[in-house]
């Protein structure tokens, strides 16, 4: 079992723990506290006889005011109020949603985060964002609201379908890049044996830690975890979240690197394995739609991202390393769209 990460944060210190099923079935136990739970993962809870949950239908819908509504509306059924202590169990979505509602209930009550995916678990169960899409924009709305604790616990992952498990790879074929290690990557002998999963899990949340104790409120620094980010977001719109979060910034990743290809050079060796594994990745569950590379859509939905200062600033990889920086030639991005579409 991993040590515990420590979580610097100017709005409230919080920690991640490696924890066994049996430690988050006792937190929920204990009194005040009161489980949100997944609607696909609530079947596990029966047979310990918890009995008091919320049980949330989740889908990107629940990122919405009408979504909001039905965790509201839950809440006063159960007459949360400041003394509850929730403990929200799911993936990103949930997390996002309910972190949220967390955030302005009561004007804030305390909160536990146990992801429950792969890609809740290495990247964003730790850095205190919640947020909610609002019309065609993506995570639009939102707070910096920092859970008290974050329980990890690999068991929750051997539930996850095939789809689910290979689009959690995404962020951490992200941080490969951003680490500048993609040609040691361990996604090759994940995908083929978890044994080596839990190391990936904690060294990808101490890297993400990093940027966060020296930029928490995403202003310079933290803005290079976007990587992937800009292109992946507008490809789950244009794709009507067909294409998850964890695909799409696997491919918004490629889209960066082509661009990074021809402003700076990178590497063709290192561009080709990323190529090859994004294909290995990708090709275990999705096939992606030529319609959702149209560029017109897809720079619509750029130009309205939260992110956007009226021009294209993306995160691309200069010397090895992330920088964030203006497209001004927009030609490259449309070269980028049509290669990565064609190549994966």
């Amino acid at each position: 079992m991993h040590s515990q990460i420590k979580v610097k944060s100017r709005i409230k210190d919080y920690s991640v723990n490696f924890v066994n099923l049996n430690e988050i079935y006792k937190l929920i136990g204990e009194d005040y506290h009161l489980a949100v739970v997944d609607k696909n993962v609530a079947h596990c809870f029966p047979k310990f006889g918890l009995g008091d949950l919320i049980v949330i239908d989740t889908n990107e819908d629940l990122k919405s005011w009408r979504g909001l509504e039905k965790i509201f509306d839950k809440f006063a059924e159960k007459k949360v109020n400041t003394q509850t202590k929730l403990v929200v169990i799911g993936g990103g979505v949930l997390q996002d949603a309910v972190g949220f509602c967390a955030s302005v209930y009561c004007r804030g009550i305390e909160y536990y985060l146990v992801p429950t995916t792969l890609l809740s678990q290495i990247d964003s169960c730790v850095g205190g964002k919640t947020s909610i899409n609002y019309g065609s924009r993506k995570n639009i709305l939102g707070t910096f609201y920092p859970p008290c604790e974050i329980l990890i616990c690999e068991e929750w992952l051997d539930g996850l379908s095939r789809e689910d498990f290979c689009s959690g790879l995404g962020e951490l074929f992200k941080f490969d890049l951003l680490r500048n290690r993609i040609q040691f990557s361990s996604i090759n002998n994940i995908l083929d044996n978890k044994k080596t999963l839990s190391e990936d899990i904690y060294e990808s949340l101490l890297y993400k830690v990093h940027f966060l104790e020296i930029d928490e409120f995403d202003k310079k620094e933290r803005k290079f975890l976007n990587f992937g980010h800009t292109f992946g977001h507008a490809l789950e719109i244009t794709s009507k979240y067909k294409l998850s979060h964890g695909y799409a910034v696997i491919i918004g990743c490629m889209i960066a690197l082509n661009i990074s290809k021809t402003m700076f050079s990178y590497n063709e060796s290192d561009y080709q394995i990323s190529l090859e594994l994004a294909k290995k990745i990708l090709g275990n569950t999705v096939s992606v739609e030529k319609s959702w590379f149209d560029y017109e859509s897809l720079m619509e939905c750029v130009m309205s991202d939260k992110k956007n200062t009226g021009c294209v600033n993306m995160v691309l990889i200069k010397n090895g390393q992330p920088i964030v920086q203006k497209i001004e030639d927009y030609s490259i991005i449309d070269k980028a769209l049509k290669e990565v579409y064609e190549s994966i």
